[in-house]
């Protein structure tokens, strides 16, 4: 993996926490280039020094992945330092819960600005430089919960699924151009967003070990990539079950609270 890495000019979006934050740990060894992005700058450069220590170089941008300009300024930022970027990790989003019957449409907003529109403005910069380099490598983090309508969480599931077909269109529209897409699912990962007792999360798994995971599937430019893998096969179970069996099944075992509030997690 380190002579994969090695040298390799990395974007993250959402590194100020979570996923993102483990995910700049653990690559800084092996002695990548690393933009971090996120809008608390403290954070940032409290990971950026570790990030440095292990070998790493380290770039602080803080910035709003739902602010067009921020993030054109993103990319001025690192082209103007490395000259290029090789992967552009669109992690940055939200979780959350807004039941139909309580249904918040400013949430609901800012839940497709951050999870949808951010992701779009994280990679769609990088797209024309990686064009004329005729590399690259664009990934968004999304989740299982893209794949079906989960109980309660229709604004979420919608924008992870709206982000696995816009990084599906990437792909194909890319793909002559020498540039890969990846559309990344994690299941439940022991971070702050699943700090809650609201519903069920079965087969958690360490942030660490997410890492590793999509540290993996990006050396080997997958396309699609779900896990931890009992989640993969429950998703694609899930995938297969007819609408009246999923209607009744899936609110039942999903553990949702009945007196949930519309919430971002």
């Amino acid at each position: 993996m380190k002579n994969f890495y090695a040298g390799k000019v990395i974007v993250i979006t959402g590194a100020s926490s979570g996923i993102g934050y483990d995910l700049a740990e653990f690559l800084a060894p092996f002695g990548v280039r690393l933009a971090l992005v996120a809008r608390r700058a403290e954070k940032l450069e409290e990971l950026a020094a570790k990030c440095r220590a292990a070998g790493a170089e380290a770039l602080v941008l803080p910035g709003d992945v739902t602010d067009k300009e921020a993030m054109l300024g993103v990319r001025d930022k690192v082209l103007e330092a490395w000259g290029r970027a090789d992967i552009v990790v669109g992690n940055a989003g939200v979780g959350g819960l807004n039941p139909a019957a309580k249904f918040d449409l400013d949430i609901h907003r800012r839940i497709v600005e951050i999870n949808l529109i951010g992701l779009a403005n994280t990679l769609v910069p990088f797209i024309p430089q990686m064009i004329e380099q005729k590399s690259g490598l664009l990934v968004g983090i999304s989740s299982l919960a893209g794949f079906r309508g989960l109980p309660k969480a229709a604004s979420y599931s919608s924008t992870k699924a709206a982000q696995k077909v816009f990084c599906e269109s990437l792909r194909v529209d890319l793909k002559s151009h020498g540039i890969a897409v990846s559309s990344i699912h994690p299941g439940f990962v022991t971070t702050r967003m699943t700090e809650h007792d609201d519903f069920r999360m079965p087969f958690m798994i360490s942030v660490r070990k997410s890492s590793i995971l999509i540290a993996k599937a990006m050396m080997k430019n997958k396309a699609v990539y779900l896990y931890p893998w009992q989640m993969r096969w429950l998703t694609y179970l899930n995938r297969l079950l007819p609408v009246w069996l999923y209607d009744r099944l899936v609110p039942a075992v999903s553990g949702q609270k009945e007196d949930v509030e519309a919430q971002m997690l």
